[in-house]
């Protein structure tokens, strides 16, 4: 990795530190200059403001969070059992990350372009991974389906839905830990029923 890469990637990673603390808001650039003891403008050398820099700490919980469900559910045997792991999963990081995720539940449809283009890129990365759950019962011919893609478009709207309606209110996220909780009991009982509508 060349020094422009190893310092892009340490920006990154002291703003997800930063921005998981005190949210994006809250979080200007000359506070993570100072945190790597870089200058403003060298700084704005890599990201030449707050979203651009956002848009890559997003990118970056987002590949990260997808690498470690694909190599652990890649090992996984039932479908029900992967589901539940993804579920369990995505709910720890959306906990972990929650001030860097507030900004797009508080944005709504003024996103920028860059951040919409990341959102789109994850969602195809999660329909995929849902996709491998289902491949997983259909391999084991616990599942009967005949289009799989299909079936996880539609499961993975379910799960948004829910996650809309549980967030939605435009205040900083203040989702008791309780009811996040409850949350997650019901997305696994939807994908029971819907893994169990597939057999």
């Amino acid at each position: 990795m060349e020094n422009q890469d190893k310092k892009r990637e340490l920006i990154i990673e002291t703003a997800v530190k930063r921005f998981a603390h005190f949210g994006l808001a809250k979080t200007t650039m000359t506070d993570i200059a100072s945190d790597l003891s870089l200058s403003k403008a060298l700084l704005y050398y890599y990201f030449p403001d707050k979203i651009s820099l956002y848009a890559a700490v997003l990118e970056s919980i987002i590949r990260e969070m997808s690498d470690s469900l694909n190599k652990s559910i890649a090992k996984i045997k039932e479908s029900q059992k992967a589901l539940f792991f993804y579920l369990t999963k995505r709910h720890e990081y959306i906990l972990k990350y929650h001030n860097i995720l507030d900004y797009i539940r508080m944005s709504g449809t003024e996103l920028p372009v860059s951040v919409q283009t990341i959102l789109l890129q994850a969602r195809a990365a999660e329909q995929k991974l849902l996709s491998s759950i289902i491949q997983i019962g259909v391999d084991s011919g616990e599942l009967q389906v005949a289009e799989v893609d299909e079936a996880s478009a539609l499961l993975l709207d379910a799960l948004m839905g829910m996650r809309a309606v549980a967030l939605q209110n435009k205040q900083p996220f203040q989702l008791q830990r309780q009811q996040f909780e409850a949350l997650l009991v019901r997305q696994k009982q939807l994908g029971e029923i819907f893994l169990k509508g597939l057999k």
